[in-house]
């Protein structure tokens, strides 16, 4: 009986500890696909589809604000077919824990992303160059705010990095290396890889960005192997599991680029955070949708003990090389885990944008996660919210 007494004890102790560290899905807050941004662009399209959607969001960043986030489309609707403006979008998302809903979204305003020369940045997939009208082909896939107000946004198309002030202007266009760009742009996916061996593989750009808390560090992050450290598949497709970091010090201009280990071909990453210098909470998912869906994960990851690449031109598709020390990961948050109750049905397929929010009333730490719906308007933009002890990362 006493050792069972010191059991149930022990076991009672472990239940505390365990319950210190648990993630809560606080709720999911919805915006409707035929919902309209501020933009005032109604126009159509030939397709029908009109050019001031809410919709795509493929990044968010918390300001810190008033609950004030920024929410960055993607190139537009029909997947680089028409020349949707660019644009950033202000969402106030209110939590309220004990109130149903528990998530509450809502448009506060748009902003247009222009050049230098204020041209409109464009989603069109042929508009390899800018033109009187527009500046060149811009595919938005990641979005940071720096301490001064500025935004750093990546792009899938060139891929490019680009610094805009507040007000959606270019004021500073970050060079990557030569090795993240292709040659030869081509108008859809299967001509762009077929053109290329080195690079970007098509749409699988600069999908994720991250900056230190302090705002000297900027790391992208792509979303797939480069053509140059991938096989090809039957189809020509470009596959393979060793994806690229890229870290740059914004005062020095020092650069690094470190490997991310996938854990199945068929994935791809969408989006890094910022933890501490050397931690980060990563995106990585399949490519599909509803009860299909087998992986959703969110890891915590350490780029301490990792190995600069930078100097390496290729990498084997999937195996890594012997002198290379890839990222530590761990699972941090799986959103198939039937604790949370998102399997099934309603499971998109891009889970996307990932961003702290603010700390609650009773100390806990929130993390926003959303999701691209790609302008289907029967498809709502959803935005999850996990809360978990501050000392839990």
């Amino acid at each position: 009986m006493k050792r069972l007494l010191i059991f149930l004890i022990c076991l009672n102790c472990i239940g505390i500890a365990g319950a210190s560290a648990e993630i809560k899905l606080l709720g999911v807050g919805k915006i409707s696909g035929h919902a309209t941004d501020a933009s005032t662009l109604s126009q159509k399209f030939e397709t029908g589809d009109t050019q001031n959607m809410l919709g795509g969001i493929s990044a968010i960043d918390y300001t810190g604000v008033d609950n004030l986030y920024l929410a960055l489309p993607d190139r537009g609707p029909d997947d680089g077919a028409v020349p949707w403006k660019c644009r950033v979008q202000s969402i106030r998302i209110d939590i309220h824990p004990k109130q149903s809903p528990a998530v509450v979204p809502r448009l506060v305003s748009t902003t247009l992303l222009t050049d230098e020369r204020k041209r409109n940045f464009i989603g069109k997939a042929t508009a390899y160059s800018a033109s009187e009208r527009f500046a060149e082909r811009f595919d938005p896939e990641g979005i940071r705010l720096a301490p001064n107000g500025n935004l750093f946004i990546s792009d899938e198309y060139g891929p490019q990095l680009i610094k805009f002030s507040p007000e959606g202007h270019a004021i500073e266009r970050i060079s990557l290396p030569d090795h993240f760009l292709i040659k030869h742009p081509g108008s859809s996916k299967k001509e762009e890889n077929a053109s290329n061996q080195s690079g970007r593989s098509a749409n699988r750009g600069m999908e994720g960005l991250a900056i230190s808390r302090n705002g000297k560090k900027l790391v992208g992050l792509m979303q797939s192997p480069l053509l140059q450290d991938s096989t090809r598949n039957s189809k020509g497709k470009p596959v393979g599991l060793n994806c690229r970091m890229l870290l740059i010090n914004l005062e020095t201009g020092a650069r690094k680029e470190l490997l991310y280990h996938l854990e199945h071909p068929g994935n791809k990453l969408n989006e890094i955070l910022a933890i501490s210098e050397d931690e980060f909470l990563v995106i990585e998912r399949d490519g599909k949708a509803g009860e299909q869906a087998r992986f959703k994960k969110i890891f915590k990851i350490s780029i301490g003990n990792a190995t600069d690449i930078q100097c390496m031109k290729s990498l084997p598709p999937e195996e890594i090389p012997t002198e290379v020390a890839p990222v530590d990961k761990e699972v941090f948050i799986d959103l198939l885990d039937p604790a949370f109750s998102l399997a099934g049905k309603q499971m998109p397929e891009k889970i996307e944008g990932l961003t702290f929010g603010p700390v609650l009333s009773d100390g806990k730490q929130t993390l926003i996660v959303a999701s691209d719906n790609d302008f289907e308007v029967e498809m709502p933009s959803l935005f999850y919210v996990f809360s978990f002890d501050q000392t839990d990362l």
